[in-house]
């Protein structure tokens, strides 16, 4: 509370109720000599993350302009309009701020800022590893997984593989003769930085040989997943109340015969921020998304699913999405790079070929399905 104003927000009704009301944000003035003078009122959602060199950011929710007097103000925001909340996780924390600024002055007008609580209520605790549900360790058997796949995907996946491993090669031994040789006499890597301080050759080759490598097995491994196609149908609606059948959310077709083969649908949280790292003309900006909060939807395994023939008959059962509305948070962003996202995906998991991960599209689902009990 300030000793000038006092703000507050409060839930005309229940926000966790399918019938919830509006927010109330209630402004009582305690200082007489700002009563009669113009003010804006803004309620800002910010996005802290919990890094040694975080980069935060924020939002204007809701912004009106009104008269201060001596009887309390109250201005109703709809709930569509604040579709946010606190929260604090792993990575993220997010905080809702009400400002006022009071036009008091010619040069330097009043500014009162006030941290608020708007919880969402309590959701289930989650004792899954997250982690392994979203991001299951894929272990396969490249020579078996390379012989599935049509020819022309075998010949790039080849290419790539040989060109990647003598680019590696070479930069690594460019980088090692680079650390061992004075300054006037290296090739590529120098002992400074732009910046004039002192840099490790060896260890810039790794860091360049670490990011081509990523970007080369990550060309492979989409060739790898040809051995079979796979895609999302075009979706409805995905309702809380109700279960849908996995012909209508997947289709897929595999060139050769699959065994021990599983089929899930996943959800979670995702927590969404970035941090800076480096310094000086090495600075940089790393974002992230962190899965928490997994939830299993749909798991089950098949012996054996013959070659070109579609997928989804062997699979029984349906998918029953109120576990994910009922253990997430709904959506809360800032910006495309901070918040709390929901993530959801299906998956083909084989134990001798790559997996397959279909993500979600999350406009199909209502808001108002994750705030009920």
């Amino acid at each position: 509370m300030s000793q000038r104003v006092d703000i507050s927000l409060v839930h005309e009704a229940d926000y966790l109720g399918p019938t919830a009301g509006d927010i109330v944000c209630r402004i009582e003035v305690i200082d007489t000599a700002l009563t009669g003078h113009d003010a804006e009122f803004s309620i800002i959602s910010e996005v802290e993350v919990k890094d040694s060199r975080p980069v935060n950011a924020q939002r204007v929710l809701f912004s009106r302009k009104l008269r201060l007097s001596s009887t309390p103000v109250e201005i109703r925001v709809p709930r569509d309009d604040m579709r946010a909340y606190t929260y604090s996780g792993r990575k993220i924390t997010t905080k809702l701020h009400t400002r006022l600024v009071v036009d008091d002055a010619i040069l330097f007008d009043t500014k009162i800022t006030e941290e608020q609580e708007l919880e969402l209520g309590t959701k289930p605790s989650i004792s899954t590893n997250t982690k392994s549900i979203i991001e299951p360790k894929d272990a396969f058997n490249f020579f078996k997984n390379l012989k599935a796949i049509p020819a022309d995907a075998q010949f790039l996946t080849m290419v790539l593989l040989a060109v990647g491993a003598a680019v590696i090669a070479v930069n690594t031994l460019i980088g090692i003769h680079d650390q061992l040789s004075p300054e006037e006499l290296t090739w590529l890597y120098s002992h400074f930085d732009a910046d004039g301080d002192s840099s490790l050759p060896l260890a810039d080759s790794l860091i360049g040989s670490g990011s081509l490598g990523a970007l080369i097995w990550f060309s492979m491994r989409r060739q790898l997943r040809k051995y079979m196609q796979f895609s999302l149908r075009k979706l409805p609606r995905i309702q809380r109340d109700r279960s849908y059948s996995l012909k209508d959310l997947v289709r897929g077709r595999s060139r050769v015969p699959l065994g021990d083969v599983t089929l899930r649908v996943v959800a979670c949280n995702m927590e969404l921020g970035q941090y800076t790292r480096g310094s000086g003309s090495n600075k940089r900006t790393v974002s992230f998304r962190e899965p928490v909060r997994g939830v299993i939807l749909y798991e089950t395994t098949v012996d054996h699913i013959p070659a070109r023939v579609p997928l989804v008959p062997y699979f029984d059962g349906s998918v029953d999405f109120e576990p994910m509305f009922a253990a997430l948070y709904p959506p809360f962003t800032v910006s495309k790079t901070h918040g709390l996202d929901v993530h959801w995906e299906v998956q083909l998991l084989h134990p001798e070929f790559v997996d397959q991960e279909l993500a979600g599209p999350t406009d199909r689902f209502r808001y108002a399905d994750f705030l009920e009990g």
